[in-house]
Order: structure tokens, then sequence, then C-alpha cells
């Protein structure tokens, strides 16, 4: 076993520059968590102070019950991807693949067989003569990739390890990370700012903003239960609708309609609502929801489109994904969801608003 756990970190730079803020973390063995966030927001110091690469100013980076803090990078056992490659041009493929395990005495035999095991399993054999100027990007890659696989490490780090390639490589790319690491079963620690990487490789994901953890969790829940404002402005794409209604009595007023406010939430003066694109559709004949709007914008993606909306009798804007085969007027059309995926958060500190479904109807004020 050799859970990676990260208790009370912090980097401080100078008194006003702190990257990372008392970060509390834990990976498993199998686990693979992705620091997700902004440019700026502190997950490559996080990632460069577990790989022993920045020193803590306070804190503790553990594997099992060893204390790393001042233990060296290289004596951490710990193997690192980063964003540039980091190939020697000089070398071939094999010779970059085998540095790590020859600065380690490792015997000759086992370098030979080690190297062909993982540069099998990348599909990189044929490669193993070039020198690193001769190779595409998702080729450099892999090399990278099987150059911290052969070491057969305690801890995987990479840092944006995709970021290079381009749309349809990065997406066979994280296919083939995905099920690599599914199979060394050892603790991840991945960096990204892609929502994509994120959800679709991640058994844990923690959002972080100015260098603190806003939400620790699951992918899933990540997407279906933000736990602020921005988790949920930063998660979804669309960008989640979130608006500034104002209440009256058990009501948020969206342009002519008045919203039930969830139960459990009081009597608030303004509450911030939230609701995802895709959760948006037309209204029909039946349906007891019906936000009145001019379309002014359509953007087509193919398998769907992105209408926005402006509210009528308000400066209030929602945009909604629906088929493409949908049919609608310009000049007014009528929009519906279901309670259940709407999200509410507090105006003041921005957090999550814990809720139970309202079972009132809407009311409309025209």
């Amino acid at each position: 076993m050799s859970t990676l756990q990260l208790k009370s970190l912090r980097k401080q730079f100078a008194p006003d520059v702190i990257p990372v803020k008392d970060v509390n973390l834990t990976v498993e063995d199998g686990e693979f968590l992705t620091l997700l966030g902004p440019s700026g927001c502190g997950k490559s110091t996080l990632l460069r102070l577990i790989a022993g690469l920045e020193q803590p100013t306070a804190g503790e980076v553990r594997l099992g019950d060893q204390n790393l803090n001042r233990v060296a990078p290289g004596d951490r056992n710990m193997a690192m991807v980063f964003q540039s490659y980091a190939l020697y041009p000089h070398m071939t493929v094999a010779e970059n693949i085998a540095t790590a395990l020859k600065l380690r005495d490792v015997p000759k035999a086992e370098i030979q067989q080690r190297v062909g095991s993982v540069s099998e399993k990348l599909a990189i054999t044929h490669l193993r003569d070039r020198k690193p100027s001769k190779l595409s990007g998702g080729q450099r890659q892999r090399v990278a990739l099987a150059r911290a696989l052969v070491r057969e490490p305690a801890v995987f780090l990479l840092d944006e390890p995709l970021s290079n390639l381009d749309a349809l490589l990065r997406e066979q790319v994280r296919e083939d990370l995905k099920q690599l690491f599914e199979e060394q079963q050892k603790p991840v620690v991945y960096v990204t700012h892609d929502q994509t990487e994120a959800m679709t490789l991640s058994s844990k994901v923690a959002v972080l903003l100015d260098g603190v953890v806003q939400q620790l969790a699951e992918p899933s829940l990540i997407y279906t239960q933000p736990a602020n404002r921005f988790v949920a402005s930063f998660v979804g794409s669309p960008q989640m609708n979130l608006l500034t209604l104002k209440c009256e009595g058990d009501r948020a007023q969206l342009g002519p309609v008045g919203l039930p406010l969830p139960t459990g939430i009081g009597s608030p003066s303004t509450v911030i609502f939230g609701l995802r694109p895709e959760a948006i559709r037309l209204a029909q004949a039946g349906d007891s929801l019906k936000i009145p709007g001019q379309v002014f914008l359509v953007e087509n993606f193919g398998r769907e489109q992105l209408l926005s909306v402006r509210v009528e009798n308000s400066d209030l804007k929602l945009r909604a994904l629906i088929p493409p085969d949908q049919h609608w007027e310009r000049d007014r059309l009528e929009l519906t969801w279901t309670p259940e995926q709407s999200h509410w958060f507090d105006p003041q500190n921005e957090q999550r608003l814990e809720t139970s479904s309202a079972a009132q109807p809407a009311h409309s004020s025209l």
C-alpha cells in the first residue's frame, strides 16, 4: 500500500503570494485524483510540492507512514510526466525510457525486459531506435509515459501531459491513459485545466481556486452537486446559466414567472439560480413551467444547437441546448425544465444552498 497524503500543505512565496493554502488530500492505491482549475489556481505548485521540486512553507507530504518533506525528489519513488515531455534529444527512444533504470543500477537484462514490456504496452516498439526529433507529438508523449511507467514507482504525477496535442490525438491518448493507470493500481495525481480530461479520467476531482480546494468529490457529484458558484461555472460545457434573481415571498422572479423556492433555504431577498443548458427543453402544452423569451443567438454544434434566449420582460438571458431537429420561433418561444435540475446558491458567500424539491407550480405574472 502506498497511500499519498497531503496534510495542511501550504506554500508561501511572499506575504501576498500564497499559491497553496492549507490543502488536505488523500490518494489511495488505484485512485486517480485530478487537480482541476484555471491558470494560476495553484495546481502545478501543489504537484511540485508532492514531487519535492518545491519545499512547503508548512504542512506535510506523506507516503504511507513516511514524511517526505526532507526527502530529495529522486528518492521519493515518484514518476513525473511533464507538459513539455522533457526527452533527451541525443538519446534514442529506448535510451530515454531506460534512463531512470540505469541511474538506479538496475541489471541490464531487467532493463531490456522492462523497456520492451512498456514499449509494447504503449505501441512504440517500432520507434525504439528513433531520436525524439523524428517523432510526432503523440509519439513523444507516449515515450514520456513509458519512461514513467518503466520505473514502477509508488506514485504517478502528471502535469498537463496532453495540452500540446491536437484534439483528435488528445482523445486517443486520454483513452490510453485511462486503461494504463487502471492496470497500475497506484495513486495518480493529474493536473489539468481541461474539464473533459478531469471528468473522464478521474475517480476523484479536486477543484482549486486561489490555492484552496473548492470541492473534492467524484466527477459525477462535481457535475450534479457543485459546492459553490465557482465550481458550477467552471465545470460543464456550455457553462451553467447562473442568474441572480429577486425573491418575493416563496418565489424567485425570472422575468414574468415566479419560480418556487425549494424548502429549506428560508426567505432570502435574492438568490443565485443555476441551470445547465442541457437541462432546458422547449415547453409543451402540458408543462406547468413556461419561460417565454426571444432567441438572439444560435450556435449550431451539429448534434445539438445552443440557443441564447432573452427572457421576456427582463434583462435576463438563458442558454439552452436542444436537438437540431426541433423547430422553434425566433421571435417567441417557451422554455421549461424540472425543479430537480435547478441549483441554488447563496448570493453572499456563493455556497450551495441545501434544499429539498418544491412541489408548488410556477406562477406567471402575465
